[in-house]
């Protein structure tokens, strides 16, 4: 699982802004508010929790007003 992640937006896939970031990740569901606008949207892993496997992203739900 993701340990410490960063959600970016970005307007045109090449410059990309933090608008969350955690350190503290465990795994679970994480349900944000955060603010921000782009046209892209990625989640952006800097560190694995305790396993030896990679990160899994099972379903990422974006609304906006």
């Amino acid at each position: 699982y993701g340990r410490a992640y960063q959600i970016q937006t970005s307007p045109d896939n090449s410059t990309w802004t933090t608008v969350y970031s955690t350190t503290t990740g465990d795994g679970g569901v994480d349900d944000l508010n955060v603010t921000g606008t782009g046209r892209y949207v990625r989640v952006y892993g800097t560190q694995r929790g305790l396993t030896q496997y990679g990160y899994s992203l099972w379903e990422l739900d974006i609304y906006g007003s």
